[in-house]
């Protein structure tokens, strides 16, 4: 498993400017708060099926994250993608309290359909 930092993070979100940034907790911890851009697929049993309907090209990158360290649903959530036969996955594994501890840009509320259309819209904070 390719995990990476806060840092590298912000340098694929800087190169990869359609890379998807999935958030793999519940719907009420992402509408507390999630990355800016981030879709929200909660790791449950139709996990794959929601994956594929959001990101049909299994060469996609795409960065996984869930809370922090002790977290283990982006561990899961990246085993699971690559038994479903995607190859360019990252798990962010400091999750979204590393970055909200940054001041990096978060995000509020259900903003899922809107995160589809904003492919660059979280990569002003990164320049």
């Amino acid at each position: 498993m390719v995990t990476i930092s806060r840092s590298e993070l912000q340098g694929l979100l800087k190169s990869c400017p359609n890379l998807k940034l999935i958030e793999v907790l519940p719907e009420t911890s992402y509408k507390e708060f999630h990355l800016r851009g981030a879709i929200n697929i909660p790791l449950d049993d139709h996990f794959e099926g929601k994956i594929l309907k959001v990101i049909p090209d299994k060469k996609q990158t795409i960065i996984v994250y869930s809370l922090n360290f002790e977290c283990k649903s982006s561990e899961q959530a990246i085993q699971r993608l690559r038994k479903a036969g995607y190859k360019n996955i990252y798990d962010y594994e400091p999750g979204k309290i590393d970055w909200k501890a940054a001041q990096l840009p978060i995000e509020m509320g259900l903003q899922q359909s809107n995160a589809l259309k904003k492919q660059q819209g979280f990569l002003s904070f990164v320049e």
